[in-house]
């Protein structure tokens, strides 16, 4: 495999090191701005390669210890390798080279952390591959076996030591496949092979969880709202305070992943991608006004959301997302009638560069 030599300039959105040297932008896991080294390159593809640490000859000054073991090997985690401040900055800065064409000024942006870098998620999915089990490293294309991981709650301690210490599992769950531990309700479930999230989708990290639901309350508060339609709503996880104030709003989803036949009267089962979809609404909600649009979205985004502020004419709009690429993309089509009021970045994903944004519009003529 071929060498080179790297100097890291920056971090991209990826938690990666980028170096410039030579011709061809290398992008280089583990690494930090400022160090240089080798790397062996493992890809390329469209004029960038992609590489491994090999050697370190100089580390950056916020380069620490990984508090985590498995750290090297592990896909799971991106930044136990440099301190926390360090990570909320190259969080805030990969959210604002997405959102640089909308010219934020200063006082709409605030960076929400979380209050521990470790033992947060309530659930965790594991790969195995025959009597392996663990994370899946994609570039190695093998198990990478975690029994010292730190990331999920206490509680789910014991089910996942059990998976290490008692690996008879193996002789029912043969080749490859996942199995899921989910903590609710301070009882552990286990599920394999199932689909992800059973037992209903759930934010990972609770404490930050109220934050955000929090957050979404204050800026409905701020905006007057009375009428909320809640797109992708789940359960109604982010406006279920909207309601318990006097709010009225409708739940709109592909599908109640509650206990069946406990979908309340105000769900719509609805695929919001279809072509349809929009149309369909408007048939079920008649006239209804809605003053606010709520939309939190899988990590694809929500490429109709122009369509649906076009036809519903929301005074308020929120968008929560996970994925800063589709949020900025979205966003292009509204800033002609609508205004950046708010932009929060929660760090519900701490260690990793996945993270929450919530963005606040106004429609420009109120």
């Amino acid at each position: 495999m071929k060498k080179v030599k790297f100097e890291i300039d920056h971090m991209d959105p990826m938690g990666q090191g980028v170096s410039r040297e030579g011709k061809t932008v290398t992008f280089i896991a583990g690494t930090l701005p400022g160090e240089t080294g080798s790397a062996v390159v493992y890809k390329k593809s469209k004029g960038v390669q992609f590489a491994t640490l090999h050697t370190l000859e100089k580390s950056a000054d916020s380069r620490c210890k990984p508090a985590c073991v498995h750290f090297e090997e592990c896909p799971g985690c991106h930044y136990l390798h440099t301190d926390y401040a360090s990570e909320l900055n190259y969080k805030q800065s990969a959210l604002l080279r997405h959102l640089a064409y909308l010219e934020l000024p200063d006082d709409v942006f605030e960076l929400v952390p979380a209050p521990r870098r470790l033992a947060y998620r309530n659930r965790i999915q594991l790969h195995y591959r025959h009597k392996y089990i663990g994370m899946l490293d994609p570039v190695n294309n093998k198990v990478v076996e975690i029994p010292h991981c730190q990331i999920f709650q206490g509680e789910l301690q014991e089910s996942f030591n059990k998976l290490y210490e008692d690996k008879s599992w193996a002789t029912e769950f043969t080749g490859h496949g996942h199995c899921e531990l989910y903590l609710k309700d301070g009882k552990v479930s286990q599920r394999w092979n199932g689909e992800y999230a059973h037992g209903g989708f759930s934010q990972v990290y609770a404490e930050m969880n109220l934050q955000l639901q929090s957050r979404v309350q204050a800026l409905l508060t701020s905006m007057s709202a009375g009428s909320v339609a809640d797109l992708f709503s789940g359960r109604g996880n982010l406006s279920n305070d909207f309601v318990q104030l006097g709010g009225h709003r409708v739940l709109v989803d592909s599908a109640w992943d509650g206990e069946p036949d406990t979908a309340p009267k105000n769900f719509l089962p609805l695929d919001l991608y279809a072509e349809d979809s929009l149309r369909r609404f408007v048939r079920a909600f008649g006239k209804k006004n809605f003053d606010t649009l709520l939309v939190d979205p899988p990590r694809r985004g929500f490429l109709q959301l122009d369509s649906w502020a076009k036809k519903i004419k929301p005074q308020n709009l929120l968008y929560v997302s996970c994925n800063p690429a589709s949020l900025a993309r979205d966003l292009r089509g509204l800033t002609s009638k609508y205004r950046v009021s708010a932009v929060q970045l929660l760090v519900l994903f701490p260690a990793t560069y996945h993270f929450e944004t919530l963005v606040a519009l106004r429609f420009r003529g109120i």
